[in-house]
């Protein structure tokens, strides 16, 4: 688990970290999108090939990118000692019998690189990880086309990628995650990309969250496991069976949270049948009753999927208990399609207007 401890605010003065940012290795921590794109896992030979021209390189890109072992004595020979320190305080690379072995990844995100775990969650985490997705992807670009944002709220923070996409653009941005694992994710982020005096990083849950402060960009994409809360007997997002609990909280916070003309922009997911996602007519009642305007942007359907984390047999489906109480939430509904969504909001005369991504 990544430790905030090595990047405290104090560290800016810290002569060692100094040292490390003045040398070339340290575009480790920006190396990942030159060469490999923009999501983990890179492991053609092309790649293999791409990253193999210098030693530093082809020992991170073994560790980072391949989920590789490397002898740590050999690693110190290519690597400079100060960055193999610094990520062994953090908790990033961890050493057994003299072999060291990456807790995260790199990736590569609008220009920026970020360490995230190599997975989203599992039983041995309790958690959800500091993990990227496509969804997390969509709505950076949509973030970074937000130029004039003061101060950005990031709920459900994860890896800190959305409040760095408005720090980038020159916000000061606010962080917020049930996981410290994801805050310290996020913390550490923000200094490998010369953004720690704009985004800061807070333990909260964001259903019972008290902030105080009202913001000119909220931005989440909240955990919308579409399971019975405590369905899987871990913190592993579940929003209740139509995966919505955490964005209709959200929706319910937003007059508070905003600005006269700020925007909130929400990444979530729906059950909805070839018409379009069922959550249409309660959104627009609830905008209408917390004074919002709207634009909902859907994207392409995708089949009924079951929810990740659950045990599930060789057709995929869900066992136990557990499948028989989704196949029968989603049969009564009459869901055979499942969507994903992103819906801009702002205070306003009240209004849906939805749309779809091209």
């Amino acid at each position: 688990m990544i430790s905030a401890d090595g990047f405290s605010s104090t560290d800016e003065t810290n002569s060692a970290l100094r040292r490390l940012r003045a040398l070339p290795q340290h575009d480790l921590l920006t190396m990942a999108g030159d060469w490999l794109g923009e999501l983990a896992p890179w492991r053609s030979a092309e790649t293999l090939g791409a990253i193999a021209a210098l030693p530093a390189e082809t020992v991170l890109a073994s560790l980072f990118v391949f989920g590789e072992q490397v002898t740590e004595s050999e690693a110190r020979e290519d690597v400079p000692g100060p960055l193999i320190d610094l990520l062994l305080d953090a908790g990033v690379l961890t050493e057994s019998s003299g072999k060291l072995s990456a807790e995260y990844c790199l990736v590569r995100v609008d220009g920026m690189a970020l360490i995230t775990s190599w997975r989203a969650a599992g039983r041995d985490r309790g958690t959800y990880g500091p993990w990227i997705c496509s969804d997390s992807l969509t709505l950076a670009r949509i973030i970074a086309s937000r130029r004039d944002v003061r101060r950005c709220l990031d709920l459900g923070c994860g890896t800190g990628v959305l409040g760095l996409v408005a720090a980038r653009n020159g916000a000061a941005a606010v962080g917020v995650d049930v996981s410290p694992e994801c805050v310290a994710a996020a913390r550490l982020n923000a200094h490998v990309n010369g953004l720690a005096d704009r985004l800061t990083a807070q333990v909260g849950d964001i259903l019972s969250l008290s902030v105080g402060d009202r913001y000119d960009l909220v931005v989440s994409n909240p955990p919308c496991l579409p399971l019975r809360r405590g369905a899987l007997g871990w913190l592993a997002g579940e929003a209740g069976l139509d995966g919505l609990d955490f964005f209709w909280e959200l929706v319910s916070r937003l007059p508070a949270l905003l600005t006269e003309d700020g925007e909130a922009l929400i990444q979530a997911a729906a059950y909805g049948d070839e018409r379009g996602p069922f959550l249409v007519p309660r959104l627009t009642e609830e905008l209408r009753r917390h004074g919002l305007a709207g634009r909902l942007l859907v994207r392409p359907t995708t089949p009924v999927r079951w929810p990740a984390f659950a045990s599930r047999d060789e057709n995929q489906q869900l066992t136990g208990p557990l499948g028989e109480e989704v196949r029968e939430y989603v049969a009564r509904i009459g869901a055979t399609h499942y969507y994903g969504f992103v819906l801009s909001l702002r205070p306003g005369d009240p209004g849906l207007a939805v749309g779809r991504f091209r």
